[in-house]
């Protein structure tokens, strides 16, 4: 009699755990319209790994997300500026074996005078390309035009360029393999935004790790150039201080790659954007800290 009454009152101290960690929305009960749900989530996310359903949901806005106003944001940033400085906007690599000087290359003669219209319409995904070279002048624009600054405050570090940044961070960085690219040297260089100029961090590449480093597709093999993007986040974590502006990172890399699409169709180019990299042999390449600049993609450039 006294073990039956010391496994009632078990069962009863167990119900109760169960039942405030139901309550508390630990354990979900089997059949319930949460339990419903989340099955749904998971057949629905399954081809992916479920660290990218934790992440997506993890960083949604609720009905109960509270924002900022315009006036309220001002404020924010003047606090955070009398407490740290914002980190550069612009990044100067310490490693260079030389230098590329482009802010001479004259940028309208690299540009064919053609309507927005008919950029947008002509654009395409080319992964055919003749082996060419590039001329010079005309990666010097491509360049400066999508990641140069047309303004840039020194006192907070927001930056203005032809594409959109979220608060205006630009976190984007761009690497550049000039493969093909007349007067200059082949080898794998990081684009000096602010100057205008490559540094140079290799000498040359092979062929096959440039097509290693972007997934074993056979058909970059002949392209003449590739603008490798990675994002610097300090930049966007110093202003926003929430998990979701881990998203932004990748509308701004987007922003970017639609200006060279429409740069090459403009310049009588070839260009593909391509996400399908070793991420981890191209950090190694680019020098990079993992723990502050992250490989996110790469524009395929040719000629037709």
């Amino acid at each position: 009699m006294l073990a039956e009454q010391r496994d009632a009152a078990h069962r009863e101290r167990a119900g109760a755990i169960v039942r405030a960690l139901v309550g508390a929305e630990i354990l979900v009960a089997v059949g319930s319209p949460r339990d419903v749900q989340e099955c749904r989530l998971s057949t629905a996310w399954a081809p992916w790994s479920p660290l990218a359903r934790a992440y997506h949901y993890s960083t949604r806005f609720l009905d109960s997300s509270l924002f900022l106003t315009e006036s309220e944001q001002d404020d924010q940033l003047l606090r955070k500026l009398e407490a740290e400085p914002p980190p550069p906007a612009f990044k100067k690599h310490p490693d260079a074996l030389e230098s590329v000087h482009l802010a001479d290359a004259p940028v309208s003669g690299a540009l064919a005078e053609r309507d927005l219209l008919e950029l947008l319409y002509r654009r395409r995904s080319g992964r055919s390309y003749s082996g060419g070279p590039i001329p010079r002048e005309k990666l010097a624009a491509l360049l400066s035009i999508t990641a140069s600054p047309i303004s840039s405050s020194e006192l907070s570090q927001t930056t203005f360029k032809t594409s959109p940044s979220g608060g205006g961070r630009h976190p984007t960085e761009l690497y550049v393999y000039a493969r093909r690219v007349s007067g200059v040297p082949e080898g794998l260089y990081h684009y000096d935004a602010r100057n205008r100029v490559l540094d140079r961090l290799t000498p040359p590449l092979g062929d096959d790790v440039l097509v290693r480093v972007c997934g074993d597709q056979v058909w970059t093999g002949d392209a003449s150039a590739f603008v490798y993007f990675t994002s610097v986040f300090a930049r966007n974590k110093w202003k926003y201080r929430v998990a979701r502006s881990y998203r932004i990172l990748h509308y701004d890399v987007g922003h970017l790659s639609q200006t060279v699409y429409l740069l090459a169709v403009a310049m009588g180019l070839s260009c593909t954007f391509t996400a399908a990299l070793r991420d981890e042999t191209l950090s190694g390449l680019l020098g990079l800290d993992d723990a502050t600049e992250l490989v996110m993609g790469c524009a395929v450039i040719g000629t037709p």
